[in-house]
């Protein structure tokens, strides 16, 4: 196995498909700012995230809220009654560690809870999240699922371990260690590389 050079998580893999798709300025920007975890959001945007915080919240740690209480509940009693809630996931792909937590995992499966404004069936199929039940395919995870509430009802979207393929993702990750290298000048936040210890007592 290669040393880990990278260290990757669901949003970033998320936010280099959305540049992938539209190599612009503007997107390379966004993905550089989100490498730096530069707070460039709008009120409107850091607003509906912070919905979505309140709503997960409400559900998993039963925080007061301004939702609707058989909402809440509805998606609790969706929950495994034996589950482990904001679980580590990690995994290595070649020289790329792969990290993040799952609200959710239990009886066999991971669960994300999600909200949106604007729902579209298989809305998550190619969320980087997914990769979660990847990392756990050797531990009893047989699939991936999202409860989505888009504050008028609640959608589910489930996909098997046994047809789902991940060669695409785990692609997607080798070309965003190349991104990575073509850019090291411009990223600050250097987290998101392994470096190598000199040795030494400071390294």
């Amino acid at each position: 196995m290669s040393d880990i050079k990278y260290r990757l998580y669901p949003t970033l893999l998320n936010e280099f498909g959305k540049y992938i798709s539209s190599p612009t300025l503007e997107m390379r920007t966004s993905l550089l700012n989100r490498i730096n975890r530069v707070r460039d959001f709008d009120d409107a945007t850091l607003k509906r995230m912070k919905k979505g915080s309140n709503f997960e919240d409400a559900v998993l740690k039963n925080r007061p809220h301004v939702f609707e209480n058989q909402i809440v509940e509805k998606v609790r009693n969706m929950l495994p009654a034996s589950r482990v809630e904001q679980m580590p996931i990690k995994f290595t792909h070649q020289n790329i560690q792969f990290y993040g937590f799952a609200d959710v995992v239990g009886e066999g499966k991971v669960i994300d809870i999600k909200t949106t404004s604007s729902y579209k069936p298989h809305k998550f199929q190619y969320n980087f999240q997914n990769l979660y039940m990847y990392a756990l395919k050797d531990k009893g995870c047989s699939s991936m699922e999202y409860i989505i509430y888009d504050f008028k009802e609640i959608h589910i979207e489930t996909y098997p371990l046994a047809t789902y393929d991940f060669s695409a993702m785990l692609h997607h990750m080798e070309l965003f260690t190349e991104f990575l290298e073509e850019n090291r000048q411009f990223i600050t936040d250097k987290k998101i590389f392994v470096e190598e210890v000199s040795g030494g007592l400071f390294g």
